[in-house]
This record gives structure tokens, sequence and C-alpha cells, in this order.
């Protein structure tokens, strides 16, 4: 009779990295798509509104995605 064995161990480390590298593009593209349409929501401001909530429309980027 032959035996086969199984390495579960590195089929299921494969497995569960999947999964993360997934999870973690998938946050970082919501961060994007977020970000943007703050962007491009305060971008619609008017100046004295930007000035009322402390931006000047100069900083609009920079407060966003922190450059």
């Amino acid at each position: 009779m032959n035996t086969t064995t199984y390495n579960r161990t590195s089929g299921s480390s494969r497995g569960s990295r999947l999964p993360d590298f997934l999870g973690r593009i998938a946050g970082r593209v919501g961060d994007y798509v977020t970000r943007s349409r703050i962007e491009r929501q305060l971008d619609q401001l008017d100046d004295r509104l930007l000035m009322d909530i402390g931006l000047k429309r100069s900083d609009i980027r920079r407060m966003v995605w922190g450059n």
C-alpha cells in the first residue's frame, strides 16, 4: 500500500497570504477613492468657505494627501 503525505501548512500559508494581499489592495483603493472625493469636494468650495474652515485653496492637496 502506498501512502501519500501532503504538506498542509505550505498550502494554507499561501492561501492566507492572497486574501491578506487583496485586502490591503482593496483598502488602498478605497482610501484613494475617498481622498479623491474629498479633494474634489473641497476644490468646489469657494475661497470664503475654505477660509471659514481654515484652509487656503493651495493647502487642499497637502491636507488631503498628506504631502
